[in-house]
């Protein structure tokens, strides 16, 4: 649990830092579009990495701590969403939701290959 606990911790500094960056290319004047892009392919990256460590450290199959990890961050970040914008998910969200949370069991999947090799 305690694991859990830090990845959440390593990954809402790493929204926070991301996000100000993000804010920072919007005032001076990067559209946000080529933002969104950006944080889609860091979130992508963060959460593939995250499940990559957590199938590392996993005795389980690769997928389900992938799957586990992604599953609670993107509650967190499914959270946050309705907290920041109230508003409900649409289409494009769930796209979003999808990539990532797919990205963490892939990441999982090498972790665990990756563990085995070793």
């Amino acid at each position: 649990m305690l694991n859990y606990l830090k990845q959440i911790g390593y990954y809402m500094l790493f929204i926070i830092l991301l996000t100000f960056i993000c804010s920072l290319f919007n005032l001076i004047g990067i559209s946000t579009n080529v933002t969104n892009i950006l944080l889609l392919l860091f979130n992508t990256l963060a959460f593939f990495v995250l499940g990559f460590k957590n199938g590392i450290k996993s005795n389980k199959k690769g997928y389900i701590s992938g799957l586990k990890i992604g599953l609670i961050l993107l509650f967190l970040l499914f959270i946050v969403n309705l907290v920041i914008n109230k508003q409900f998910i649409d289409i494009s969200k769930i796209i979003y939701y999808i990539i990532i949370l797919l990205s963490a069991v892939l990441g999982g999947m090498f972790g665990k290959a990756k563990k085995k090799e070793d």
